[in-house]
């Protein structure tokens, strides 16, 4: 059975609600994404204490299906999240402490999406959840279960709703690169 491609302009909705607020301590990098200009700067330094101090969705590293891949604009394309290799029925947890933001379905996924700070928002598609909004939630607990239809879990994160960031980098903190000696 062929899937038909959703509308332009509910596909960029679905994006935008999908990807979630986050955060993480580096030097100011280019906006993915803004209301006014790609060229804004995002300073990294007001996300300290939260790059870093995440968890894997899976409870355990997992292999990455498909890559963050910010868009250069609001409106372009891209992939404003990370998928990562979990199969449907798997249970998924929070990535930190936080409330729940958004439960629902966007684009046709069940979606579910905790606000972690301020600044930083967690979204996981499509993920089947009983809580509701205003509930809180601790790191690492059941938030909801994988549905099929997509490859693996759709994990995202966003700053202040409207600069997407890679969720591996608050899992994973910031990479150093060392000298080699």
């Amino acid at each position: 059975m062929k899937r038909s491609s959703p509308p332009p302009l509910l596909l960029l909705v679905a994006l935008s609600a999908i990807c979630l607020l986050a955060s993480g301590p580096a030097p100011p990098v280019p906006a993915t994404a803004g209301p006014a200009s790609s060229a804004q700067l995002v300073d990294l330094q007001q996300l300290s204490g939260e790059i870093g101090f995440y968890h894997w969705p899976s409870r355990a590293p997992v292999r990455i299906l498909r890559p963050f891949n910010p868009p250069a604009s609001s409106w372009g394309s891209g992939h404003r999240g990370v998928d990562l290799d979990i199969p449907a029925g798997s249970e998924v947890y929070s990535a930190r402490a936080g409330t729940v933001f958004f439960v629902g379905t966007i684009a046709g996924s069940p979606s579910i999406s905790i606000k972690h700070s301020a600044l930083i928002r967690t979204t996981y598609t499509p993920v089947k959840s009983d809580l509701a909004v205003g509930t809180t939630v601790a790191a690492g607990q059941k938030i909801g279960t994988l549905q099929a239809g997509h490859p693996g879990l759709h994990f995202g994160a966003k700053i202040d709703d409207y600069h997407y960031l890679n969720p591996l980098l608050l899992i994973l903190g910031p990479i150093r690169l060392l000298p080699d000696p």
